[in-house]
């Protein structure tokens, strides 16, 4: 457990509930914490918690140049990543009429998604217009292709795990709590110039 986790942290992984039951209770042990954050630390890394306490990750102590270009890319990754998890956020909240945006644990269906879709031609367009967005586009034409291709891609990025193969039930993941905790920063910095946002983003460590 302890090299698996070790090897997961250090490529970028999130350890949530979700993605890895046996890992995040691992870590949740104040003994198995510190141990392997004590590991992490000999390669100037610590082991960091999202705000909720909802997934660990892996996040720099120090930052020299290769580490600062490391972060740099995750962060444009990050941007690449914003605005189509935040109309995904948009649209489920329409998709399954609720008033709050999706959570760790929550479970989406392919069926029922799909039944909402062919039966609301607003949300059907919004699915379509994925398609502007680099990864979420799909040689199929149908609303079955293009939500497949939707939800392939979130579990692609870490925010879905496949709880059901035969039934395509999907659960979403701890990074979620990642992704809010990075958007609260960007709202909270939003007047700032990118390269400022990035700059902060490094001094703070909030990213592995």
């Amino acid at each position: 457990m302890f090299e698996s986790l070790v090897k997961r942290l250090l490529q970028g992984s999130f350890v949530c509930e979700i993605s890895d039951e046996a890992g995040f209770q691992y870590l949740q042990e104040q003994e198995n914490f510190f141990s392997i954050e004590d590991y992490l630390r000999r390669l100037n890394y610590r082991l960091a918690v999202t705000q909720n306490k909802l997934a660990y990750y892996a996040a720099y102590i120090e930052i020299d140049t290769s580490e600062r270009n490391d972060i740099r890319k995750v962060f444009q990754q990050f941007r690449l990543e914003l605005h189509p998890v935040v109309e995904w956020l948009d649209m489920m909240m329409a998709c399954l009429k609720q008033d709050s945006v999706l959570s760790p644990g929550d479970t989406l269906a392919l069926s029922s998604l799909l039944q909402v879709m062919e039966n609301n031609q607003a949300l059907a367009d919004r699915l379509q217009a994925f398609a502007k967005f680099k990864d979420f586009s799909s040689s199929e034409d149908s609303i079955k292709g293009r939500l497949e291709k939707l939800l392939n891609t979130l579990h692609k990025w870490g925010y879905l795990q496949l709880a059901n193969r035969d039934t395509f039930i999907y659960q979403v993941t701890g990074k979620l709590d990642y992704f809010y905790q990075s958007l609260q920063f960007i709202q909270e910095h939003e007047e700032i110039p990118i390269e400022q946002e990035e700059q902060d983003e490094i001094s703070q460590g909030s990213v592995f």
